[in-house]
């Protein structure tokens, strides 16, 4: 997909190059997309989900290594979403389109300028990425270590049927090396049990927050629910995390009954590389 809200991969074991997948004040349209990146063929240890995991709305004190996702509006009005990891110092960590990785201040609402163009920006949610402590003291003490050689070399962002002379990111792809950094900046070491909803080619920022929460390893439609209920958090991830639910496995025989209700149009994930090397 082309690139994803304001201010959304790498794998090790799994050794899969991460190949072409594309990655304001509204709630995401029907035309906004969700970042990928290509699967692996092994990956790290999967990781027991226990606790759900903290939601929150903006940047804080302890939330260094937060994921937060947002939705961005480009100036021809396509819609994407865009992942970013919280720093120490509240900033944020992203790969953003014209712009590559670098850092800038949280943005709740308002305007990103890419060299002229104004992309809106909106804050949707923010997520602790691991539940247990010793992940998250683990991350935070490397995370300016795998954050600032990337931010330094300027790594650019993999455009649409662009053409990069070496490595780039989406969004996606940056924030995968950062919560699960493999060998080379490449290929993400992913968890065994990371999902993938769109297909084995790639990951999404949709697999990367049914990840998050923990919804991708709960057995039925009643775990889940309760899960949602737990994490709670604003309106907007509610409501993507009860679209993205039903395509986990079969649709629960008690939605049937309300099949002729309209669903809203999703926001998809586009093929677009995440992290590519090219020339």
């Amino acid at each position: 997909m082309r690139f994803l809200s304001l201010l959304t991969l790498l794998l090790v074991p799994a050794l899969l190059p991460v190949h072409a997948a594309t990655d304001a004040k509204a709630k995401p349209s029907a035309t906004a997309k969700k970042k990928p990146a290509t699967a692996a063929k092994k990956s790290r240890p999967a990781q027991p989900v226990s606790v759900p995991p903290v939601a929150v709305t903006a940047t804080g004190e302890g939330q260094a290594g937060y994921v937060h996702y947002w939705l961005i509006t480009a100036p021809d009005g396509e819609q994407e979403i865009q992942v970013g990891i919280e720093l120490p110092d509240q900033r944020i960590a992203w790969s953003f389109p014209g712009l590559g990785v670098h850092t800038a201040a949280f943005v709740a609402e308002g305007e990103v300028d890419v060299h002229g163009r104004p992309f809106q920006v909106q804050h949707l949610y923010g997520l602790r990425p691991f539940a247990g402590e010793a992940a998250m003291r683990a991350l935070r003490s490397n995370l300016m270590r795998r954050v600032t050689p990337l931010v330094r070399q300027r790594v650019p962002y993999c455009e649409l049927n662009g053409v990069t002379p070496g490595l780039c990111m989406s969004c996606m792809g940056f924030v995968s090396q950062i919560l699960f950094p493999g060998r080379t900046p490449e290929y993400a070491n992913f968890p065994r049990n990371f999902p993938r909803i769109a297909g084995e080619d790639y990951h999404t920022t949709e697999d990367l927050l049914l990840y998050l929460t923990g919804l991708h390893a709960l057995p039925g439609d009643a775990a889940r629910k309760r899960r949602m209920a737990a994490i709670g958090g604003p309106p907007a991830l509610q409501e993507e995390l009860a679209r993205l639910v039903p395509q986990l496995g079969p649709a629960p025989a008690a939605t049937v009954a309300n099949a002729k209700t309209p669903a809203k149009r999703p926001v998809r994930a586009a093929p677009k590389t995440a992290i590519r090397r090219t020339g």
